[in-house]
């Protein structure tokens, strides 16, 4: 009998592959400035191209899972990251680049779609916290990976675009031959009419949660740098404590859902962090030690995100979840795409180098408002 787990772990493994493709152009910025983009709006564009193809393919990717199967679809999205990667490598400007970062997103896109499905398809109770935790692990640890890989290159940025390609191709080879055919115990057959009338509200709510909770993420990753240099910090140490972001979520990411399900708390748990990320960015702005506060945003931001995904995975009946992931996903990339401009918006209209993290504030309350109307639908439907 196969394994849930050793399914979860090749599905990781693709999940890292786009981690690390994500973020080859951000880490190799730099080194493609007057190559593949001519100035840093260039560079932005390529960096969010990659989140702005998610919001056009990921509702139709979930109507065509549900008709060609999950396996299909992300077979799909891992070749066509390779094939946008490879496109990429060979770009000789920007047209061409922008062309093989689109591509790749929408591999990604249905990469990632296809993953939460099957995630939720094999897991349910008390192992499905953890085994959620431990999918969404792997997208930052990519990114980790990347930024560890791509300076031992040595300034050959195109090695690197190619590295990035070689990844994705190599994710594919497993997929392909260990992962089985056929769907996990939970699933059922796709309801081809779409989803339930009862559906729709908790899947908006959860789906509004996430992506403003994940838009509170990416910001303060984006503009606490900016904003500590704006304070006299140096850059090489703005983007030194504004890494511990990144690196404080590791730990808990995989366990910290599981262990407030396990204690029966995993509502109070979620609306705790979210108070507490923005306790935190309140903090920096107030002066405190950005290398306590930001470490400590990290940290809380951990727990919440399986917590908030298995709320997706409560909205849905199984033979929703095929095109409700694709809804889900396109309230995420459609949040990626919009939030975190206007909370660079925030800094021109003001000129104040702590508006983005205000944004970031407001993201997260906007958050606990959606919260609190998914448990009161979500209670009235039980009811």
């Amino acid at each position: 009998m196969r394994s849930r787990w050793f399914d979860l772990l090749v599905l990781a493994a693709s999940r890292a592959a786009m981690g690390a493709q994500f973020q080859v152009v951000g880490a190799l910025g730099p080194l493609l400035i007057g190559t593949l983009a001519a100035d840093w709006t260039e560079l932005g564009s390529l960096i969010g191209a990659y989140s702005l193809a998610g919001v056009f393919v990921a509702l139709p990717a979930g109507w065509v899972m549900a008709r060609l199967g999950d396996r299909r679809v992300l077979l799909s999205g891992v070749g066509l990251m390779a094939a946008g990667g490879a496109v990429l490598a060979l770009a000789e400007g920007f047209g061409m680049a922008m062309a093989g970062r689109l591509v790749s997103g929408v591999g990604g896109a249905l990469l990632a779609i296809a993953c939460a499905k099957m995630v939720l398809d094999r897991f349910s109770g008390a192992s499905l916290a953890p085994a959620l935790g431990l999918m969404l692990m792997a997208w930052p640890c990519g990114i980790g990976i990347a930024l560890l890989v791509l300076p031992l290159l040595g300034g050959d940025w195109r090695a690197g675009l190619w590295w990035s390609a070689a990844v994705c191709l190599a994710s594919f080879v497993p997929l392909l031959i260990a992962l089985p055919r056929g769907d996990g115990a939970g699933a059922a057959p796709a309801r081809r009419g779409g989803l339930l009338r009862s559906e729709w509200a908790p899947l908006l709510t959860a789906g509004s949660v996430w992506g403003f909770y994940n838009a509170a993420y990416v910001v303060a990753l984006g503009f606490a740098p900016a904003f500590l240099v704006a304070r006299g910090w140096g850059v090489e140490a703005a983007g030194a404590v504004t890494s511990l972001i990144g690196f404080a979520i590791l730990p808990l990411l995989p366990m910290g859902g599981a262990l407030a399900e396990r204690a029966g708390r995993p509502v109070a748990v979620t609306v705790g962090c979210m108070l507490g990320m923005a306790g935190c960015l309140l903090a920096v702005v107030a002066g405190l030690s950005p290398w306590v506060f930001l470490t400590l945003f990290g940290v809380l931001t951990a727990p919440p995100a399986s917590l908030v995904m298995a709320m997706v995975g409560r909205a849905l009946s199984p033979a929703s979840r095929a095109f409700g992931m694709g809804v889900h996903y396109t309230l995420f990339y459609g949040a990626l795409a919009a939030l975190p401009p206007l909370a660079g918006l925030a800094r021109d209209v003001t000129g104040a180098p702590a508006a983005p993290l205000l944004a970031g504030v407001a993201f997260l309350a906007v958050a606990l408002v959606a919260l609190a109307t998914y448990l009161r639908v979500m209670a009235r439907r039980q009811g």
